[in-house]
């Protein structure tokens, strides 16, 4: 992306507040979930749900890579199978699923076992996301490349976004406030400093030339850039929900937690197809197509495994054992 430059400090902008969002999502529902369950079976079931289909998937993924490694942009070897577990940052979307499981696993730990009271999770938030700052910030990231790819500077970061997830999850699950999410008084102000932070950002990872010096050297402004892309996302949502419009996101969103499984191999191969073999190398259209496709083939390959019975592709439980066992990526 050498000749977008721009373009790809948007896309590091969007994908910013993105996975901030996730977190958010799957702090939502962790109190929910630890009512019902007890911290073993909360460990149990994060298991089946994450890690389970992390390793099937990511050994498929890296599988591939290695039989085609002529076509790739990594180079595979036979440890990349285990740095799903211990250097996850290695293997390219499955560092999420990773950190995902790590953080939720420290946070139940947190809330349930040792009963810590919300004053206590913030500041266990607070304390993660300041070390985290400090690692990135004095570059101890570039000096101990081991722990770089780990899961645990990514614990540091995105632990705080989870603790907030939990906070407002009583105001987001509440359907009495509705009203107030779906406001024009209050979407009006959150796009406006979602638009003007956004701004800054893009424009001081270019006039740095990096593309997470916000991100990295600025940690309190990148926690509320990343805040405001959640706020409008979500408010986004509760108004399509309201109006009942694009519907199709309801599908991609019921599929997300297999899309983001899948994605990457769908997307590569698009790539490698039109510009190795038609020698096609517009950015614009490649980077439409190979979306686009990343999107559409997971969805279509779920379905045909779990109607063929492989359900067992995705999850160690079986599509039946639970009513909304067929979740999306926050899943608890």
């Amino acid at each position: 992306t050498g000749n977008y430059p721009l373009l790809t400090l948007i896309n590091s902008s969007l994908v910013t507040f993105r996975m901030a969002l996730f977190f958010i999502i799957s702090g939502c529902f962790i109190g929910a979930t630890l009512a019902k369950k007890t911290y073993p079976q909360y460990v149990i079931d994060r298991f089946k749900l994450i890690i389970y289909p992390l390793l099937i998937w990511g050994s498929i993924q890296i599988t591939l890579q290695l039989v085609f490694s002529n076509y790739t942009n990594v180079k595979r070897t036979g440890f990349d199978y285990l740095n799903l577990l211990i250097m996850p940052r290695k293997i390219e979307q499955f560092w999420y699923l990773n950190t995902l499981f790590m953080v939720g696993v420290l946070y139940a730990f947190l809330k349930s076992v040792l009963k810590f009271k919300m004053w206590q999770l913030m500041l266990s938030a607070v304390l993660l996301y300041a070390v985290g700052a400090i690692y990135y910030s004095t570059n101890f990231n570039m000096k101990y490349e081991l722990l770089s790819y780990s899961f645990i500077p990514d614990l540091l970061h995105y632990y705080i976004f989870f603790f907030i997830g939990d906070v407002i999850a009583g105001f987001l699950l509440n359907k009495e406030n509705t009203k107030y999410l779906t406001s024009i008084r209050l979407l009006a102000p959150v796009l406006i400093v979602f638009l003007l932070t956004h701004y800054y950002y893009t424009i001081t990872n270019e006039a740095h030339h990096m593309t997470y010096y916000v991100e990295f050297y600025q940690p309190l402004s990148f926690l509320f850039i990343a805040l405001s892309g959640c706020a409008l996302t979500i408010q986004l949502s509760f108004f399509l929900q309201k109006y009942n419009r694009f519907r199709f996101l309801r599908v991609l969103g019921y599929h997300s937690l297999y899309i983001y499984l899948v994605h990457v191999i769908f997307t590569g191969s698009i790539r490698v197809l039109i510009a190795k073999i038609f020698h096609i190398y517009n950015i614009p259209l490649l980077l439409f197509v190979s979306v686009l496709s990343g999107v559409i083939f997971p969805v279509i390959i779920y379905n045909l495994l779990v109607r063929n019975g492989m359900w067992w592709m995705y999850s160690l439980k079986k599509p039946t054992d639970e009513p909304n066992h067929q979740t999306k990526l926050a899943v608890t």
